[in-house]
This record gives C-alpha cells, sequence and structure tokens, in this order.
C-alpha cells in the first residue's frame, strides 16, 4: 500500500532536484529507503512512469534485498500493461519477502487486468489477512466483485471502507454504480444519507444523493441534495448539469437554463451544454432561441447530429419547411441509418407536397427492420392519397403479416376495401376486427367520420 509522505512540497523538490543531478553526474548521493517512494510516487503523480522505473532501478541497486522497489517497480509494469515483466519482478519479490502485503495486492491487480478475477480475490484476501490495516485492502477485493458481477458483495466491502474514509471518491462511484446496477435506488438514498451524516462536506456524496433521487424520480429532493453539493464546491460543473435536468424535469425550464449557464464560468462551453439550452427554450416554444443555441451546439460540435436535427424541428414549427428539411439532411449525413430521423423527415416530405421523397423514405424505414403499425398506416394512407387504393390495401396487407391481427391496420383495411368495392373483403375484415375488439366499429368512426352517415357502408 502507499506510503504516506510526510515532506511539504518544498522538501519534495528539494529531493527531486538532488536526485536528478545525481542522475547528471554532478555528484554521487545515498538516498533512504523512504525518499526513493518520494520519488517513485512524485514521478507517478505527473504521470512520467518512465522516470518513475529508472528511480526503482536505482532504487533496487542500492536496496538489493528489499521487496519494496521490486513491487513497485511491478505496479508501474502493470500500468503500462507489461505483465510478464512485472510478474517476474515480483517473483523475486516474493523470494524476499513472502508476506508483504503490497506484493499480493500487486499480483491480484496483475490477476485483475487478466481478467481472472477468481484468483486475484484470493490475492486480495490474502494481502487483507497479513495487513495491520486490512480495511484499505477493501477497495480492492470490492472492485473484484464488481467485475464478477456480485454487486452485493461489493457494496458490503464499499461501505465499510468509507465508513473510515467518507471522502475518498473512487469509493463513492463505485458503490454509486454498484447501487445502480442492483436498481436499488432506495437502498442508495439511504447509505448516502448515512455517508453524509457521518461526512457533511463531501459534495461527491452530496451529488451522489442528488443523483439517485433524481433516478427515484424525486425531483426536489434532488435539486436540494445537489444545492448541498454546490455550496460546498461553486466550481462542481457536473451538479449544475445535474441540477438543471431536475429542474427540467420540475417545470422550471427558465431557472434549468439559468443554471446551463452557470456552467460557463467554470468550464468551457460545449456543444452538449448548448444543446441542453436549446432544448429548454423549445419546451418554451421560444423557437428562435432555441434555434439560435442549437446553432451553436452544431458549431462547437459539427458532429453533433441531433443539434441539427432539432434545428429542423424548430424550423418546422415556425413553418420554414425548406431550413427544416436543409438541417433534418445535415442530420441524417451523420446519421444515415438513424430510424428516427428518418421518420421525422418523411413528416416534413409530406406536409411539404414532397410525396416522392416521402415514398422513398417509408421504403427505407420498412428496409431498415421499422415494421411498427403507424409505418405501415401512414404509407398506405400516402399512397391512398396518390389514388393508389390497390398498392395501400397491398401496403395494410404486407403491415398485417408482421403485425399479426393489429386492430388498426384491420380497420384501415376495411376502409380501404370498402372505397374500391370490395365489399366481402370490408365485411369479413370488420367482422374480424370486431371479434377482437367490441368497440372496433366506434374506433373506425373515429379514425373515418365521414363514413357513420354512409349508407352503402352501413350495408356492410
Amino acid at each position: 500500500m502507499k506510503q504516506e509522505s510526510h515532506r511539504d512540497q518544498n522538501e519534495i523538490s528539494a529531493l527531486i532536484e538532488r536526485y536528478e543531478k545525481m542522475l547528471e553526474g554532478e555528484f554521487q548521493s545515498f538516498f533512504d529507503s523512504y525518499e526513493f517512494e518520494d520519488i517513485v510516487e512524485h514521478y507517478i503523480d505527473n504521470g512520467q512512469l518512465g522516470e518513475a522505473m529508472a528511480s526503482m532501478d536505482v532504487a533496487y541497486e542500492q536496496y538489493p534485498f528489499s521487496a519494496t522497489f521490486l513491487i513497485k517497480k511491478a505496479q508501474i509494469l502493470t500500468i503500462l500493461e507489461r505483465l510478464d515483466e512485472a510478474e517476474k519482478a515480483l517473483e523475486i519479490a516474493q523470494a524476499l519477502e513472502p508476506s508483504n502485503v503490497d506484493l499480493h495486492i500487486a499480483k491480484g491487480s496483475i490477476l485483475s487486468k487478466r481478467k481472472k478475477h477468481h484468483r486475484a480475490l484470493k490475492c486480495f484476501h490474502k494481502a487483507q489477512s497479513l495487513s495491520d490495516e486490512p480495511i484499505e485492502v477493501y477497495p480492492f477485493i470490492a472492485f473484484e466483485y464488481q467485475c464478477l458481477g456480485k454487486f452485493q458483495d461489493a457494496i458490503k466491502f464499499l461501505s465499510e471502507f468509507l465508513l473510515t474514509d467518507p471522502e475518498d471518491d473512487i469509493a463513492i462511484f463505485n458503490i454509486a454504480y454498484c447501487f445502480e446496477r442492483l436498481d436499488a435506488y432506495a437502498e442508495a438514498i439511504t447509505f448516502f444519507t448515512n455517508l453524509i451524516d457521518n461526512a457533511p462536506y463531501g459534495e461527491i456524496a452530496w451529488y451522489q444523493l442528488g443523483l439517485f433521487y433524481n433516478k427515484s424520480k424525486n425531483y426536489k429532493k434532488a435539486v436540494w441534495s445537489l444545492n448541498y453539493g454546490l455550496l460546498i464546491d461553486e466550481c462542481f460543473t457536473a451538479a449544475y448539469h445535474e441540477k438543471a435536468r431536475s429542474l427540467t424535469q420540475l417545470g422550471e425550464i427558465q431557472e434549468a437554463i439559468n443554471t446551463y449557464l452557470l456552467t460557463f464560468a467554470f468550464e468551457e462551453a460545449t456543444g452538449f451544454t448548448y444543446l441542453k439550452i436549446g432544448l429548454c427554450y423549445k419546451d418554451l416554444s421560444k423557437f428562435k432561441q432555441a434555434i439560435r443555441y442549437f446553432t451553436k451546439a452544431s458549431h462547437q460540435d459539427p458532429q453533433l447530429s441531433e443539434a441539427w436535427m432539432e434545428i429542423g424541428l424548430c424550423y418546422d414549427a415556425i413553418g420554414s419547411s425548406e431550413e427544416a428539411l436543409y438541417n433534418i439532411k445535415k442530420a441524417l449525413n451523420l446519421n444515415p441509418d438513424d430510424l428516427e430521423y428518418l421518420y421525422i423527415q418523411t413528416g416534413v416530405f409530406i406536409k411539404t407536397g414532397l410525396y416522392a421523397e416521402a415514398d422513398l423514405a417509408y421504403q427505407k424505414l420498412i428496409e431498415l427492420g421499422c415494421d411498427a403499425p403507424t409505418i405501415w398506416i401512414e404509407y398506405a394512407s400516402l399512397v391512398y392519397s396518390q389514388n393508389e387504393t390497390k398498392d395501400a390495401i397491398n401496403l395494410l396487407k404486407q403491415g398485417l403479416i408482421v403485425n399479426k391481427d393489429h386492430i388498426d391496420l384491420l380497420l384501415h383495411l376495411v376502409v380501404y376495401s370498402f372505397y374500391t368495392k370490395e365489399f366481402k373483403t370490408a365485411s369479413s375484415t370488420l367482422k374480424k376486427a370486431s371479434n377482437i375488439d367490441t368497440k372496433s366499429l366506434e374506433k373506425l368512426y373515429t379514425l373515418f367520420p365521414e363514413l357513420e352517415n354512409n349508407e352503402d357502408f352501413k350495408l356492410i
């Protein structure tokens, strides 16, 4: 386990300077083992893994009978995914200090990387039995249980660990992940409430509590929790985003917009944030403001297809169909097989009288596997409106193959058959529909009110 340094930053800087001057050959110097541990931790913390490895080699030359530096070297090799080399270093270390706690943690970490989680657990439990502070091994044990899908076991170890270190961010995120995988929202709320009682100034715990209130649809409590997280750390941008999402659910749209805007003081504006603001304005039916923010989103992130689609939807809402189609096509260029986008485009085609394009769009939707009853009904209605009633009937029959006995498809088939004077088909289909749903005739008159007083239709 990591040796805690008692040196301040100035002492660490002086230590690193002395070490690097020695490497440059300016003078020879002796470093005690704890100094070497501080040196390697400094390099690791700064992402200088090569320098950390080199410092361990120097340390091992000075302390050839200490397993510590071999173990640290193995830990770095594990980070670098050089697992075979790491295992060889640990074999030497085990011969020197077989009861070293860090040795077994390092062995477990390698096995975990190799996805041998049951064997990794044995190593971590061994480390736990050897350690003077076994609780420090609990996060390692919990992670293996997570990998094995044993989330309740992981929660057990993480919750005990967090009793001793209630502000460990990684442990908090991991236990939240486990609760979420189990859909144990109420249990999570209870846990984080108790955790906050023990350590009320942990903004991550308040944030997670807010997330689980959100998942439980208790949006007022979510806002309350997230506000406390923001009181502790006003720069906590993730909490602003989650708070804005909760406010949107509460219908407090303008307040949600203001909350999103606050994030710009602490982080660079992203396409995603502009998109969310645009969606808020769209909810308020302020389409011009929405277009402004969706456009900002598309400029910030040109690959954000949702931004282009939303611009199109807003233009469609204000009656600017050409601009709507232009932007919808932009979205489809990014996601050409997105069924929702294709469906929206088809609706705009029909609205603007581009029936041939709409026909092709329905064909593509069906080719891509979109076989919902609505698609067949709308496509048939389009074809019927072009005076191609027999083709419309064939489409409805195809729709009934994949949506057997769907009542709306049957009722449209009744009507189209009636209009082509196929009275026997209309009559038998209506009888079938009535057997499925006794209110089918009432529904038919709702869909086609002009038939209610049609004497010829009454005959069938």
